[in-house]
This record gives C-alpha cells, sequence and structure tokens, in this order.
C-alpha cells in the first residue's frame, strides 16, 4: 500500500519475486478497510480460510458418513502437528490448503450427482488460480495429479473439461512470472523450487528426514492411511469406496512426487495433502469403528493426546510463561523503543534479520547491504547480527558504531546499532 509494488512484491525494499503473494494482498486490502495493517487484520483472513478448511472437511465426510465421522476428521486435521502451528501464524500454507482442497470438493460435488457444468468448471478454475497466486504453480500438482489420476481411472467424460480448466489455470498463473520476469530470475525461480539444490548423501538425507517428518506431522493420519491404501488397492474398481479412492490419490501421489525430488523438500511442502488425509481418517472411523475398533482407539487416543497438548501450550504455558513465546514481540518492542525520538527509518541486513519481530516496529524499514550501511552519510539505526557489526567496523573504520541494546528473536541474538558516520563527528 505504500510503495505502490502490487505486482512484483518488494519486503522492505528488497525485491521478492519468488513467487505471487495473494496472502500479502489480501492482508494489505483488509488492512486498508479496516483503518491499517496490524497483527489482527494479518490473522484474521488466515484465520478465516482455517476455519473454512475444517467446515469443508466436515461437510464433504458429512455427505457420506456420520456426525461422529465428519467430527472426526475435521478433528484430525487440526490436530496434525504440520497443520496445529499455522492456527496463529499468518503464512501461505493453509490458505493454498484450503483453497485447492475447495477445488477438490467442489469437483467431487460435481462428481458424485454427475452435475459437472460449465459453471462449476469455471468455480474449480478461478479456484486454482488463486491457489497458483499463493505460493506458485507447484503446490497445484495436489489437484492436477490426484484428480487426474482418478478422471483417467474412473472418469473419461472429465478429460477434456479437466485439461481445459487446468491449462486455463497455469496460464494465467504463468502470466504473473512473465510480467515480473528479470534476466536471472530463471536461476532465482530455480533455486526457489528446491531443484538440484542439494546433492550427493545430503539429498538422501533431506529425503529420509522429510519421510520422517510426515510420518510424525500427520499424525493420527499415519495409523490409518495404510489401511486404507490396502482397502482403495482391493476395490478401487467398484463404487463402495470412491471418495476415498480420490482422497488417497490426492494425497499421496504428489507427495510421492516430493520423495523423489531432486532437491531438498521439508514436511510443508505437502501441507496440501493434510486435508485429504483428514478425510481419510474421517473415513476410515466410520468404516471400521464396529470391525476394528482399536485400530480407531488408537487414532482416537493419539488426536485427543495432540489436541490436549495445543491446549495445555495455548492456555497454561503460554500465559504462565509468556516469555518463552514472546521473543519476537519483546524484540520488535526493544526496537521501537530505540527508535523513539528518531525520524529516519530503521535498517535491517538482507537475508540475515529475522523479519517477524519487525512487525512490531511500526515505521519505514528497509532491507539493505552491509556495503550500504558502510557509505551512509547521516545518522542511522540498524539491526544486525554482532558478526556484521563486526565486518561493518573494518568496512569503514572511520565510522561510529553505538550499540543500543541487544535482543533476541527466533534464539538469534542481534544488536540495535546507532551508525555514526565520520562527517557527522
Amino acid at each position: 500500500m505504500e510503495d505502490g509494488h502490487w505486482l512484483t512484491p518488494f519486503v522492505y525494499g528488497d525485491r521478492f519475486a519468488e513467487r505471487p503473494v495473494l496472502l500479502s494482498w489480501i492482508s494489505a486490502l483488509f488492512g486498508e478497510l479496516t483503518g491499517g495493517v496490524t497483527l489482527w487484520s494479518l490473522r484474521i483472513p488466515h484465520l478465516g480460510f482455517f476455519l473454512l478448511g475444517a467446515l469443508l472437511i466436515y461437510s464433504l465426510l458429512r455427505s457420506s458418513t456420520s456426525k461422529s465421522a465428519a467430527v472426526f476428521g475435521a478433528l484430525c486435521w487440526i490436530s496434525m502437528p504440520v497443520v496445529a502451528p499455522k492456527f496463529i501464524n499468518a503464512e501461505p500454507d493453509i490458505v493454498l490448503s484450503t483453497l485447492l482442497f475447495a477445488a477438490f470438493y467442489a469437483w467431487w460435488q460435481g462428481t458424485i450427482s454427475k452435475r459437472m457444468t460449465l459453471l462449476r468448471w469455471s468455480g474449480i478454475t478461478i479456484l486454482i488460480i488463486l491457489a497458483g497466486l499463493t505460493k506458485g504453480p507447484q503446490p497445484v500438482a495436489y489437484f492436477t495429479l490426484g484428480v487426474g489420476a482418478y478422471v483417467l481411472l474412473k472418469r473419461h467424460e472429465q478429460i477434456p473439461a479437466f485439461v481445459a480448466s487446468n491449462v486455463l489455470a497455469i496460464l494465467i498463473i504463468g502470466g504473473w512470472y512473465v510480467l515480473v520476469y528479470q534476466p536471472n530470475d530463471i536461476d532465482y525461480w530455480a533455486v526457489h523450487s528446491w531443484l538440484l539444490t542439494t546433492t550427493g548423501l545430503e539429498l538422501v538425507r533431506d529425503h529420509i528426514d522429510f519421510i520422517k517428518s510426515m510420518l510424525v506431522e500427520t499424525l493420527p493420519a499415519t495409523i490409518l492411511i495404510g489401511p486404507a491404501v490396502v482397502i482403495v488397492l482391493r476395490r478401487w474398481r467398484t463404487s463402495g469406496h470412491d471418495l476415498m479412492f480420490a482422497a488417497v490419490l490426492y494425497s499421496l501421489i504428489c507427495t510421492l512426487v516430493l520423495v523423489l525430488w531432486p532437491g531438498g523438500v521439508a514436511a510443508r511442502y505437502a501441507m496440501p495433502a493434510t486435508m485429504a488425509l483428514a478425510v481419510i481418517c474421517g473415513l476410515m472411523f466410520e468404516h471400521w469403528r464396529q470391525s476394528q475398533p482399536r485400530v480407531i482407539v488408537s487414532a482416537l487416543f493419539v488426536t485427543y493426546l495432540i489436541f490436549g497438548g495445543l491446549l495445555i501450550r495455548g492456555w497454561v504455558a503460554m500465559p504462565f510463561w509468556p516469555h518463552l513465546f514472546q521473543e519476537s514481540r519483546i524484540a520488535g518492542e526493544a526496537i521501537a523503543a530505540a527508535l523513539q525520538d528518531r525520524p529516519d527509518p530503521l535498517y535491517v541486513l538482507t537475508n540475515s534479520t529475522e523479519y517477524n519481530m519487525l512487525v512490531y516496529v511500526r515505521r519505514p524499514i528497509r532491507s539493505v547491504t552491509i556495503e550500504h550501511l558502510a557509505r551512509l552519510k547521516t545518522s542511522a539505526v540498524a539491526v544486525m547480527l554482532p558478526v556484521e557489526e563486526a565486518v561493518l567496523a573494518q568496512e569503514n573504520p572511520k565510522m561510529r558504531l553505538v550499540d543500543r541494546g541487544s535482543i533476541v528473536s527466533m534464539r538469534t541474538p542481534y544488536r540495535i546499532v546507532e551508525i555514526q558516520p565520520s562527517e557527522s563527528g
């Protein structure tokens, strides 16, 4: 809103063209309508998508299962360790997952009702486009590969419309990259996509860590996904488990692609799979609660254990020991206090500063390099690591550096440094 960089995002003056940033655009517009960007204007849209995701899971399950199975599926999603921290973090993963799952939801409801109209396909296309504008085209593969596999195996009549929908979505998403393109952006995007950025034993270790993380971070779905795969492999040709078959394809195919990805991966990249995994949990609850109660009880126990831990963390640990959870806020308020009587912007170092603490500093902030700071002709305040302060002193020995305090954010120690160029005495 301040700088007018809508198409190509800039973070504190530093170009950020890794991917489109739909969530940032939503937050900016919401903040403009409510009188300014605040923590609440950042978190309320995100929270809306979080709750919408839980309602979509419940609604999809409720159309074919009991209420208890639908509630269990939604609870499984909220309780997954990879999902739960996103409840308050205004990050794009939940928005992306909800938009893609909304497309899956719309497609499935049209498929079972045999009403795949032009209007429905148009809505699905718009949802895919919005998902791609949230975090780039790669995560859209969860819908494209998962639903595409189901269409190829069981709904041949949908192939032309499915292809047209995905091609149109990719063209529009790709249009953003064309519009913002600058020389060397291809390498920039390749690094962002983790293409061949990790090799050798490091690559093997990284992917083994990904698999281990997924097994832990998607509990309780980890307990039920194996039996669900066995069921659909045996009965996918029949119509009794179509939703489970579609959910397994949606959640697993692209996740297996991540396991084989030629670069580094992290558990959050598989976030779109979590909503379909929650649907599988609800379906398995309905299918096995009479015949295999011990498995269902095990999944319930793990779910309640995780959810109970979240309640203890949120209602006991955080109120009684707030300093353990508010490093970013404490650091941000310390920075704001150091700048209280100064009209000039705060300088931070590109690629080394923890940006979470800066949301509490309500003044212009500029991301720069050490070389830029070394050439300053006027007094300024900067936040930097101790090693960066030492490098700055070497770059310009005539510059006077005055420490205005030490802070810690995300376990990283920083210093608030007043920079006094030699010309100012």
